[in-house]
């Protein structure tokens, strides 16, 4: 079941509203928002989600930039091979692309218009 309850900052000014959804057999999931009816949407699309069984944790996606997983695949991955050089450089020019972006956000659109973007630069 979904509380919803306003929150306020420091001078007691109301600065959104907070969702706080508990469900057995689920993590607790807690998100804040500017407009009672964002908060009231997004509670009954998880509550729903939940309800089917095709609900999935994000927010480790949400927190995780396309940047963070990059470097991590250098520095875990490209440090054990001997010609990285080629690599990269890839990896800079999709860090410069996407590196800010939260993996949650990346989409298969935005990924095609960079290819095609490449594609028209050779």
């Amino acid at each position: 079941m979904a509380t919803i309850s306003p929150r306020y900052d420091d001078q007691n000014i109301r600065i959104g509203w907070q969702v706080r959804i508990r469900k057995r057999g689920f993590p607790q999931q807690v998100r804040t928002f500017r407009t009672k009816a964002e908060a009231e949407a997004w509670a009954r699309s998880i509550e729903a989600e939940m309800d089917r069984g095709v609900w999935q944790d994000r927010s480790e996606a949400e927190r995780t930039t396309v940047g963070e997983l990059l470097d991590r695949y250098a520095r875990e991955v490209l440090a054990d091979k001997k010609h990285c050089t080629p690599e990269l450089s890839r990896l800079k020019t999709l860090d410069d692309a996407f590196g800010r972006v939260a993996v949650a956000r990346l989409t298969s659109s935005a990924i095609a218009s960079f290819r095609e973007a490449l594609h028209s630069l050779s």
